[in-house]
């Protein structure tokens, strides 16, 4: 592969726009070039040779304002490290001499702290200190942001080398070698030894404090994986197996159903239960699609969602999830199917143990299924439900957004409940779906309300300052007088002659109107962050994209068309061209395709931006703040020079980042 590419590849995505334009810069050479051919043919050697010198003095002119840049935001980030690691060591050391807090054994780092600074015990006077699990959780990501930096230093240096020596050779000077000697390779983000040294201080102080000792557990927690690592051969063989064995059960689940189809009277409690536990196979399938479109677009996901990049998910593990859950939908309905040569009395056993399976592997705690992205979901659930009572992060609200498009599975499911609890253990006929239930019209309006009550906890945490928030929750309480119009539509249609003599009708259609057109300009204004340019080559969309343009058109289009899918479906149900079932489960997968797999890219790509725009590339480390004596003592540590890990390398020593880092 060539340097180019690999530069692209492996330089952190937040921090673009302060990299060394490598691609400019080659640019730029070869321009030179077929200058310098020009100047051969129209010019004599006076000519010539001033050609040459101008070039060269624009060129490294240019490579010493890139320099510049590198160098500039490099001592920010280095400035920025040692005042968190500094304070990190603070509240590790307060927290190792409280009672309660000490871990196993007192490093060398420990006694010269104690020497050092004699004084109380809780530095931090009655301020909380951070917890052992806090601690830990803000090293990783102090450790991940110290391998970034240490990233930037190298390929930044190995960029300025690499395009010198293409200077020497296209234009056949040595004046490129002599500029990197006598600028680049003294640069200060070229020097790696501070920040070497407190990588190395990092790893004995999570070794000794948070690990009893340990150094391969501490390094198994701090260790990132190398950048551009491929996807392990093993997991692209599992997930490759699952999906041909998923296709090949699904070609024979279609032709069984074809060929002896159930009984007329479980059609409609098969099509029912069955419904809801493939709308997790989709959605699966669309993660899969989406983290591949993410991560081949330079879109951080795993920052966006703050999940640890050690162990996120890859394209590959959703793949696999979602051909292991269509697995068992297809054999639980070829089950149902054949129940009878299956000797099995009872076709509905099959969807039963179906759910039960599927929920059994969504809570076990065993580590199997990626119990850590298992656990991880179930909290983000529990935090979307309860969102009133805590802060809003974008992991939860994104979260909101998926369940407003999954109504119809919630009702599915809640289908599931209310047959096998009133039906099935009763033995009585199968019930409508819910066509007369109660609570169908609240749970409609539960993932409105949570998206309301997040909207609502931000407005609040913002100190009632922005009214962004307001206008957000006002778009999801359209939804209520929606659910409400149609359910008091439903009850009274029948003391009408038509249906557009019931005035709850014309209610419906109204807020509907209302609640789409609502909906409509949020997503592509505020979600998506479009329509920002009226004019010029990116006219409608914005000035930074990172998909191809014709594919926001595309979305702008799309999210029109679906959105107004409901006049269809009430269309198809007034002049009965298709039955309510099977308009709802149309409508159903639409919408899902629409917010669950076409909405993803652009939300989180607009998230991404914004987040490029701070150079945020880890999570971030929340620290209380300090009084004035911890402020000295902070400056004491920054100050130090002789720490434990310094004795590690000679002065003039320079440690180089591993090949694997390229």
């Amino acid at each position: 592969m060539k340097f180019g590419k690999t530069f692209e590849t492996h330089l952190t995505i937040e921090w673009r726009q302060q990299y060394m334009r490598y691609s400019d810069l080659k640019t730029m050479i070869k321009q030179g070039v077929d200058g310098a051919r020009t100047a051969d043919d129209s010019s004599h050697a006076y000519g010539v040779e001033a050609y040459y010198k101008a070039f060269e003095e624009a060129f490294f002119s240019e490579c010493q304002n890139e320099l510049n840049r590198v160098n500039n935001f490099f001592m920010e980030k280095l400035a920025e490290a040692r005042r968190k690691h500094a304070t990190l060591k603070l509240q590790l050391l307060a927290s190792a001499r409280v009672p309660g807090h000490t871990s196993s054994g007192m490093s060398l780092i420990s006694q010269r702290t104690e020497q050092a600074r004699p004084g109380p015990v809780n530095t931090f006077g009655s301020r909380k200190l951070m917890s052992q699990r806090q601690l830990r959780t803000a090293y990783s990501e102090f450790y991940l942001s110290l391998v970034l930096i240490q990233n930037f230093q190298s390929l930044n240096e190995t960029g300025f080398r690499k395009i010198c020596k293409k200077y020497d050779k296209n234009l056949r000077s040595s004046a490129g070698a002599a500029w990197f000697e006598r600028h680049v390779a003294q640069a200060p983000f070229t020097d790696q030894r501070s920040l070497q040294r407190m990588v190395l201080e990092v790893e004995d102080l999570y070794t000794f404090y948070l690990a009893g000792g340990d150094r391969s557990r501490a390094m198994t927690k701090l260790r990132v994986p190398p950048l551009g690592q491929p996807t392990p051969a093993q997991l692209v063989f599992r997930a490759g197996l699952a999906l041909g064995m998923f296709l090949m059960l699904f070609i024979a689940t279609a032709i069984s159903y074809w060929r002896r189809p159930p009984l007329q009277a479980n059609i409609l409690a098969f099509m029912s239960l069955y419904r809801g536990p493939f709308t997790w196979v989709i959605f699966n399938f669309f993660m899969a699609a989406n983290v591949t479109g993410w991560q081949r677009s330079g879109v951080n996901h795993v920052l966006i969602f703050e999940i640890d990049p050690r162990s996120h998910l890859q394209p590959a593990t959703f793949l696999e999830i979602a051909c292991t859950f269509g697995i068992l939908w297809t054999l639980s309905m070829l089950g149902f199917l054949y129940h009878i040569p299956l000797n099995v009395q009872d076709p509905f056993v099959f969807p039963l143990a179906l759910i039960l399976i599927m929920l059994l592997l969504l809570v076990i705690p065993l580590p199997i299924m990626n119990w850590p992205a298992r656990w991880w979901t179930m909290r983000l659930l529990g935090r979307v439900m309860t969102a009133p009572l805590h802060y809003v992060g974008f992991a939860d609200f994104w979260m909101g957004d998926q369940l407003n498009s999954l109504v119809t599975c919630l009702l599915d499911h809640y289908y599931i409940v209310r047959f096998y609890a009133t039906s099935w253990l009763r033995a009585g006929e199968v019930p409508p779906y819910l066509t007369t239930d109660l609570l169908v019209p609240i749970l409609c309006c539960l993932p409105a309300w949570f998206r309301l009550a997040q909207c609502l906890r931000r407005f609040r945490d913002s100190g009632s300052k922005s009214i962004t928030y307001l206008i957000n929750s006002g778009k999801y309480s359209t939804t209520f007088f929606v659910v409400l119009f149609s359910t008091l539509r439903i009850r009274t249609d029948d003391g009408y002659a038509h249906t557009f003599a019931n005035p709850y009708t014309w209610l419906l259609l109204a807020a509907s109107v209302v609640s789409t057109v609502y909906c409509y300009l949020w997503d592509v204004i505020k979600d998506f962050g479009l329509f920002r340019i009226r004019k010029g080559e990116h006219i409608f969309l914005r000035e930074k994209l990172v998909y191809p343009q014709s594919f926001y058109y595309f979305v702008i289009v799309e999210n029109l068309l679906l959105r107004w899918f409901w006049v269809l479906e009430f269309t198809f149900q007034h002049y009965k061209l298709m039955t309510p079932y099977n308009a709802r489960t149309l409508a159903s997968l639409l919408e899902i395709t629409r917010r669950r797999f076409i909405w993803n890219y652009v939300r989180l790509e607009n998230e991404h931006l914004y987040n490029c725009g701070k150079f945020r590339a880890t999570r971030d480390i929340h620290l209380a703040a300090l009084n004035p004596r911890q402020e000295r003592m902070l400056e004491d540590m920054m100050d130090e020079s002789d720490g434990v890990s310094n004795r590690r390398h000679k002065p003039d020593e320079r440690t180089r980042l591993g090949k694997e880092y390229f």
